[in-house]
């Protein structure tokens, strides 16, 4: 099967770049659509050989002349505004963009029959889970911040969508991605992206910074598995309709194991501020991945370490290319 056309929302971004690197690997014929409004990064630049449209996914008029004039097969929906604690601090804008931009998507596929919509969750909608590893099944949602409840929000837009307009629909949760591309110069920046940033790129007054004691640990997830687990959704026979997946690594490790690997891995010595627990944010996150290795035929390919040293080659390639 080799689409004709799908839409790439979140194209210039972190997952949705390295998605595209990998999709067009696989399928070089099919014409990729993208539309990012850059508001992460304004002068990020969206992936080579691609169509692409500047602007929000919660523009009616542009996403309509989307759907309109490419009339994509698949949609893979990467486009969000990120982290819990952005979510914290602006709960109405991150709505806006997590679950009407969404919907939006979701009214369009159904209005120009998209064979799937792929939509991008989080593990965060487990909140802090009861039983790890934790299975889709054993641990019902329990969403302790805006951006939780957003994408739990956006999985069940999708079941309804498929349950009253038959649009096959399927919800990957993503655990901790971390990888190539990703920068680390936000305050909402994620861990090992911030902390590499405060190595290579250091700034005065300005530190790389632990929330909690280090203890907590995370299912951390290299960027390529999560692109390779949405061609897989794309890829797999049947019907969806609003299921989900764990999308993860399926290991463990807390944040000082992370901090010495880092250290090893780069001869530098990470010296971290200490900070307060952060709002919204949970002890431990550990994914099942039996019904992504059953359904969709998925098995991370990169481990943690092995992706860790990639990401620590990126950085260090930034530094060269100043």
């Amino acid at each position: 099967m080799t689409p004709k056309s799908v839409l790439v929302t979140g194209a210039a971004g972190f997952i949705g770049g390295n998605f595209i690197r990998i999709f067009r690997a696989r399928y070089p014929k099919t014409r990729i659509v993208g539309i990012d409004n850059l508001s992460s990064r304004p002068r990020a630049l969206p992936p080579k050989g691609i169509v692409f449209y500047r602007g929000s996914i919660t523009d009616g008029r542009l996403v309509e002349k989307i759907f309109r004039k490419h009339k994509p097969e698949y949609v893979f929906h990467f486009g969000a505004v990120p982290r819990v604690s952005l979510s914290v601090q602006r709960p109405a804008d991150t709505t806006l963009a997590n679950i009407y931009g969404t919907v939006l998507l979701l009214e369009k596929s159904r209005d120009y029959k998209v064979k799937r919509f792929i939509f991008s969750s989080s593990s965060s909608v487990y909140g802090g889970a009861k039983i790890l590893p934790t299975k889709e099944k054993e641990n019902p949602p329990r969403p302790v911040s805006p951006y939780a409840l957003q994408k739990y929000a956006g999985e069940l837009f999708c079941s309804m969508f498929s349950k009253l307009y038959s649009l096959d629909t399927v919800s990957l949760r993503y655990f901790n991605v971390f990888g190539p591309g990703q920068y680390g110069d936000s305050p909402y920046s994620t861990v090992i992206s911030a902390w590499l940033e405060g190595l290579y790129f250091p700034k005065r007054g300005r530190r790389p910074f632990l929330e909690g004691d280090g203890k907590q640990s995370r299912d951390f997830c290299f960027v390529d598995n999560v692109g390779e687990a949405n061609v897989l959704a794309m890829e797999a026979p049947g019907r969806f309709n609003g299921d989900v997946f764990n999308i993860a690594h399926g290991e463990r490790t807390n944040l000082l194991a992370v901090k010495k690997t880092i250290e090893r891995l780069t001869g530098r010595k990470l010296a971290l501020e200490y900070r307060p627990p952060r709002l919204g944010d949970v002890l431990n996150t550990h994914a099942d991945i039996a019904k992504a290795r059953k359904i969709l035929g998925y098995g991370p390919k990169t481990n943690f370490e092995d992706g860790l040293g990639l990401t620590v080659e990126w950085f260090k390639q930034r530094v060269g290319d100043r």
